[in-house]
């Protein structure tokens, strides 16, 4: 089988530069690899352009494509990478990551067995903290979906129990049959498009395919600045909005009737992260009740217009361009 490395980018040129020199020190390399830039980014295009003049990688039989996104946005830099992919299998990373050496060749290992339809692994967070530079943490559980829509991640944590099947994977390492990738769903609203993985996942796992998460398929993840709509900023109500927005959408989509009614009562009333509903905003009441309340009312909005977002996709209505990429 053949791999294609996608890698989506956004005027931050060095941390391209890392990310393609770890690819290319890959023991299995890939076929093609694939670099989105943006149109107004003459910074990174540059960047490339010296970056292929040094390395040469039609020399070791890769062949580099370079797509240029003209629209902002994550998900309009994944669909254009998607279009220009020729590998039978499709490997997302960030540029602000660096693969381990046995990335590649740990990940096409999966693909023998024809009924897994994505393979990823951790992400290590080298993020400056009171324990050191990495993030560091034990973990029991990851890449789950509870019957009520609660999304367990920790794919950047240390999981404890080895390769195992998962209902989603995380964007930063993950990867697909491409036969079953459809275009990234341009309703997903934000600059960073929070759960545009998951809704992946989920589109591959509803066509009766495994994902499988292995912690030793590994990239080094080096957080860097964004720019646009996006932030890191976890509880920016820009982004408190979107991600809610996101979550409601992207679970209605794959939900039965039953169980969309049960999530969509959990999300109200309960919440979860920084979605808060009625009961996390209680909770976090006494120790700020303005952020409290800007944050629930963010959520709140946010899960109100997923719900709508859904029922136009129902009725096969065009993304809007509040919701879009």
């Amino acid at each position: 089988m053949t791999a294609t490395v996608l890698i989506p980018s956004y005027r931050r040129p060095d941390r391209l530069a890392k990310c393609l020199d770890g690819v290319m020190a890959g023991r299995r390399l890939p076929e093609q690899i694939v670099v989105v830039l943006r149109d107004i980014d003459q910074e990174s295009q540059s960047c490339l352009d010296d970056w292929l003049a040094q390395n040469r990688p039609q020399d070791r039989g890769v062949t580099l494509t370079r797509a240029i996104a003209d629209r902002p946005g994550q998900i309009v830099a994944m669909n254009f990478g998607l279009q220009a992919a020729t590998g039978d299998v499709v490997c997302f990373i960030d540029d602000d990551c660096v693969p381990w050496q046995d990335w590649l060749e740990r990940i096409m290992a999966y693909y023998d067995e024809p009924t897994v339809g994505g393979v990823g692994g951790r992400d290590v967070v080298h993020e400056k903290h009171e324990q050191g530079d990495v993030l560091f943490g034990r973990v029991d559980c990851v890449g789950q979906i509870a019957w009520s829509g609660r999304i367990v991640g920790n794919h950047h944590l240390d999981f404890l129990h080895g390769a195992v099947e998962v209902d989603h994977l995380k964007g930063a390492n993950m990867s697909f049959r491409r036969a079953l990738l459809k275009p990234f769903d341009e309703n997903m609203s934000g600059g960073s498009c929070c759960l545009n993985d998951t809704d992946a996942s989920l589109h591959v796992r509803s066509q009766g395919y495994r994902l499988i998460y292995d912690p030793v398929i590994a990239v080094d993840h080096y957080p860097a600045q964004r720019f646009g709509d996006s932030t890191r900023e976890k509880t920016a109500p820009g982004l408190v909005y979107s991600d809610s927005h996101n979550w409601v959408y992207c679970m209605l989509k794959y939900m039965g009737p039953v169980r969309r009614c049960v999530f969509m009562a959990y999300a109200l009333l309960v919440g979860t992260g920084t979605r808060y509903g009625v009961a996390k905003w209680l909770a976090a009441l006494p120790r700020s009740p303005r952020d409290a309340t800007v944050q629930f009312w963010a959520s709140t909005r946010g899960k109100i217009a997923g719900v709508r977002t859904y029922l136009k996709h129902r009725r096969g209505l065009p993304p809007s361009a509040e919701h879009g990429a």
